[in-house]
């Protein structure tokens, strides 16, 4: 039962928040997202992640890593302003070097528009929040 757990909250974790076209800000249904991540490592005191900002592939390279990486960071100030010490969460960008969908329409690019979320310590046995 306790490696069903952990496997039902690593998924949980895993789950991806989008961004609209060139912004970096949190929009409320994946605030939701957000908040049951928070939940988690409330839960999970050892546990720490990595968050990787994604683009879609309009824009210069340079420009791109850049808005990852604010992706990125939009994610963990969200974290740690509501009490996550932001020493367990490291972040980083793609920027647009790993579409999910290498198509070049809307669809493709509202999916590659992403913070992708993984564990780097601590992930070995995972709590299910209260309430979950």
């Amino acid at each position: 039962a306790l490696r069903r757990t952990t496997e039902e909250v690593r998924g949980m974790l895993a789950a991806m928040i989008n961004f609209d076209f060139d912004r970096s800000d949190i929009r409320p249904g994946d605030a939701q997202i957000l908040d049951q991540k928070l939940g988690i490592l409330n839960a999970n005191p050892n546990l720490q992640i990595e968050i990787v900002g994604h683009c879609d592939e309009r824009g210069s390279d340079e420009y791109n890593l850049a808005l990852g990486n604010r992706r990125a960071l939009a994610a963990k100030q969200y974290l740690v302003s509501r009490g996550i010490e932001a020493g367990r969460i490291a972040t980083r960008s793609m920027g647009e070097e790993q579409p999910l969908d290498p198509a070049s329409n809307e669809s493709a690019w509202a999916q590659n528009r992403r913070d992708e979320f993984g564990v780097t310590a601590g992930g070995d046995v995972l709590m299910r929040p209260p309430g979950m």
